[in-house]
């Protein structure tokens, strides 16, 4: 768990951790666990989900799932040593290039796809105007859309700070798109209501929290009070309902 923690503090956003509790452990349980084994506070999902299916009884089991949705390896991260790690890299690597067997008409558009020019890589592939930038160009707008829809996932849930920055991106990326600038528009809108002001400041105030306590003694009693306050401070908003959560984490007891 604390090598997988690490992984995801070191590639950010190009990777994604998935914890899964698969024992049957209450929620509240498992989550003040990871609270107070200090795990929390980077960008890893806990989850009760498994997105994949187990191959085996023992734990911990840990599997790499690539960028095309494939599991590349998968068993006790015992027996995986420095190649997981190795096979991370390179799969990095991979996404930030043409998909292998790329036209080379088309490089140009991957190329600026991949250094978060969208808009000019749907023109690129209007140019080309064959099948192969059809179908280039349809990955770039279903990719670029799932990120819009993530967006709004953020707004509808109070994470303003995240929104602010991934539709910022977006708004840069997709101008001049007919096809995509009216939706990143519109998430710009949303985060623009005067209603999403309080959300804007109660998620920095928990983003500031979790900053400060998440690597040191998060349950104690100063925490916990501290997250009682915050969360009166800003009753109403989903960072509140974070800060209740917090606090009712901080009264759970756990097996020693």
């Amino acid at each position: 768990m604390p090598a997988s923690v690490k992984l995801q503090e070191t590639y950010g956003d190009d990777l994604q951790v998935i914890f899964v509790e698969c024992q049957n452990t209450p929620k509240d349980v498992w989550e003040a666990f990871v609270w107070k084994m200090k795990w929390m506070g980077n960008g890893a999902m806990w989850t009760i989900e498994r997105p994949i299916s187990t191959t085996g009884n023992g734990l911990p089991e840990t599997a790499l799932i690539g960028n095309d949705g494939s599991v590349l390896m998968q068993g006790h991260p015992g027996n995986m040593g420095k190649k997981l790690e190795e096979a991370i890299v390179a799969e990095i690597k991979k996404a930030k290039q043409a998909p292998a067997g790329t036209p080379k008409e088309l490089e140009k558009a991957w190329a600026s796809f991949n250094k978060g020019e969208i808009a000019a890589a749907i023109a690129e592939c209007d140019k080309v105007a064959s099948e192969a930038s059809k179908s280039a160009k349809n990955d770039f707008i279903a990719r670029t859309e799932s990120k819009v829809k993530r967006a709004g996932w953020l707004i509808e849930n109070g994470f303003i700070t995240e929104a602010d920055a991934l539709v910022d991106k977006l708004d840069k990326a997709v101008k001049g798109s007919a096809d995509l600038n009216p939706k990143v528009l519109e998430q710009k809108a949303k985060l623009a209501a005067p209603a999403v002001e309080k959300e804007r400041d109660a998620d920095k105030a928990w983003d500031l929290f979790v900053g400060d306590v998440a690597k040191k003694k998060p349950f104690e009693p100063g925490n916990a009070k501290r997250a009682e306050g915050l969360a009166k401070k800003h009753a109403g908003t989903n960072a509140a309902q974070r800060f209740d959560r917090f606090v009712a984490l901080s009264k759970v007891e756990l097996n020693k």
